[in-house]
């Protein structure tokens, strides 16, 4: 058991029980609603600020260096094969950091889940003792919303099971803690739950700010130069945690570990993707998504395992400086370095390839590769007298709807992804047997996506995937609490369904709209779609104020997610579009196989 006090808060604090004080005044009244609204508009403020390199930082007509033939990169691409010796050692290297991604990702939910914990009665017990259940416990107990934080006096002693307690509950000077296996009891954080739901907002407020300077990196100096930082920073400052000697050190090195780890998938997915071939994103999808969900269920067992936080961190994060090995084992995405001009080092590794794959590629081919081709002056004139890209975007009004619309999408796939993944821990049963089983659900939606997609349309599977969702999350608070198993599946129902949308939002989306703003648009709907991700830390502070309310939350968003999907046109079998006005007609022009033309993704 685990005693704390609050003086051991009070600090320099003169005196004065600040905790007490606060206690007192509640959590949920006009003052605190107030200033959870100014908070609110803050962070929403830190999110649309961290989109603003998208305009400054804007695509712009260019050519790749030295005049490279993309389409003989495909076509050497294409002549390595996707199954060779030297993908499947690829593959193998890429799918480990998205193996620990789904680790570290996500660590508050049991780092900084809620442990039980009641009032110490100076009166009937000693503030050290390690009783948790006494006898006469239940007659001290407060009934409602304040239980944990409120005791009674008795009016006899010594106390025992027949002591009667008076009716008026005094606010708790210490507690006594069932375990200390979360920062909870570590950090003495009792009767102060946004404290601890704070955790995983701020790292959700770290991705934001995490994508930008990963993504630049990742664009100037090398697809494996931003992946193995990120993987191994995540390493050097996640160990750090486990040193943390107060709350507020906590806090701060989860901001810095998000900021160093967040953009270990992005940078995986791009790497997998150059790889394999954009008109295969839907088979890199799967593959990760896969990954992604085996890494969530080693997670939910070395979290069982290694149960005392501090050790958990000691375990799992100091392996991650063995990726520091990928500066001599991962090759630079090829198409990449043909990008920057970088021809020899592309052509040492496409030779290296080929020998591993046992390919044999023709010397022409490789020359048309590398071959100058300078532009002509009707190119240059043509690049000079086109209009800006996001000046035609802002005077698209099919546009500009369809980028508040995708907007939307991606902020209800992160609101319910992730706090579907939350509260799994609050579900009936073991925490951790929960989270495991939430996590395994999305191979499900995963592989739904792979079969469906290219068979029924993008929009049918995805209109089903958010309806369905909706309507599970909706459906939970009429379950009777007996029922256990029914609200069980309909949570696990909702976690596929809101996957499957998540998995295919990515590929539609970009779909959507034109090449030379697709990268740009895509990044604008991933970074404001983190607002979901850094409200749904907070839905678990919620459910103690309206138990029902979460679930109907999920469940609304996706409806309307759902509702917003009949709005927008079908993208299977049509050509991507090029330009603005190919965009905007995409619903009535005629349909064909899709061609295998270039999307620059940027990952979610």
């Amino acid at each position: 058991m685990t005693v704390t006090s609050k003086d051991q808060r009070s600090g320099a604090s003169g005196g004065v029980d600040v905790d007490r004080v606060l206690g007192q005044l509640g959590q949920a009244g006009q003052f605190h609603l107030r200033v959870y609204v100014m908070v609110a508009v803050a962070v929403i403020q830190v999110g649309m600020l961290h989109t603003t390199y998208i305009f400054l930082a804007g695509s712009v007509p260019y050519r790749p260096a030295g005049g490279s033939s993309s389409v003989a990169t495909d076509q050497i691409m294409e002549g390595l094969g996707h199954l060779g010796r030297f993908h499947v050692v690829n593959y193998i290297l890429l799918a480990l950091p998205v193996l620990s991604a789904a680790t570290y990702s996500i660590t508050y939910v049991f780092l900084a889940a809620d442990v039980n914990y009641r009032c110490t009665v100076p009166e009937c017990e000693s503030l050290n003792t390690t009783d948790f259940n006494p006898v006469w416990l239940p007659n001290a107990a407060v009934e409602g919303q304040g239980e944990r934080c409120s005791r009674r006096v008795p009016l006899t002693q010594p106390c025992s099971a027949d002591t009667s307690f008076s009716q008026e509950a005094l606010a708790c000077d210490h507690w006594i803690y069932a375990n200390n296996n979360t920062i909870v009891a570590e950090f003495n954080l009792a009767c102060q739950e946004w404290k601890r739901t704070l955790v995983g907002t701020i790292h959700n407020i770290g991705m934001l700010v995490s994508l930008p300077i990963l993504g630049y990196i990742s664009d100037r100096f090398g697809r494996k130069v931003a992946l193995i930082l990120s993987c191994t920073l995540v390493g050097v400052i996640g160990t750090l945690k486990a040193f943390s000697v107060s709350y507020e050190m906590y806090v701060i090195v989860e901001f810095l570990e998000t900021i160093a780890g967040a953009s270990t998938f992005p940078a995986s997915y791009i790497l997998t993707i150059e790889l394999l071939g954009q008109d295969k994103r839907v088979l890199t999808t799967a593959f990760l998504g896969i990954v992604i969900s085996m890494g969530g269920v080693c997670f939910a067992l070395m979290a069982k395992t290694f149960q005392y936080w501090r050790t958990f961190i000691l375990v799992v994060y100091p392996p991650a400086l063995l990726f520091l090995s990928y500066i001599y084992f991962l090759p630079e995405s090829i198409r990449w370095l043909l990008s920057k001009g970088k021809k020899k080092e592309a052509i040492k590794i496409i030779k290296r390839a080929a020998k591993m794959n046992n390919v044999t590629l023709s010397e022409e081919t490789l020359r048309e590769l590398t071959e100058d081709k300078p532009q002509t002056m009707e190119e240059k004139k043509e690049i000079q007298n086109e209009p800006g890209i996001w000046s035609q975007v802002m005077r698209s009004p099919i546009i500009m709807k369809r980028l508040a619309i995708c907007s939307w999408w991606w902020i209800t796939c992160t609101f319910v992804f992730y706090g579907l993944a939350i509260n799994s821990v609050s579900l009936a049963g073991d925490k951790y047997t929960n989270y495991m089983l939430v996590v395994s659900v999305e191979v499900i939606g995963v592989v739904i996506n792979a079969l469906v997609l290219d068979r029924i349309g993008r929009k049918r599977s995805l209109l089903i995937g958010f309806m369905v969702c909706g309507v599970s999350c909706c459906a939970i608070p009429f379950v009777r609490n007996h029922i256990v198993w029914l609200s069980i599946f309909l949570y696990l129902l909702g976690k596929v369904a809101i996957t499957q949308a998540f998995n295919g939002i990515y590929m539609y989306t970009s779909e959507l709209f034109p090449t030379r703003a697709r990268h740009s648009l895509l990044a604008f709907c991933s970074m404001v779609g983190r607002i979901g991700s850094i409200v749904a830390p907070q839905m678990p502070l919620l459910e103690i104020y309206v138990k029902w309310l979460p679930s109907v939350l999920f469940g609304c968003t996706a409806l309307v997610a759902g509702l917003l999907m009949t709005t927008t046109p079908e993208t299977l079998n049509t050509t991507l579009p090029d330009t603005i006005q190919e965009a905007e007609q995409i619903a009535t022009r005629h349909r064909e196989p899709h061609k295998s033309k270039e999307i620059q993704s940027t990952p979610c």
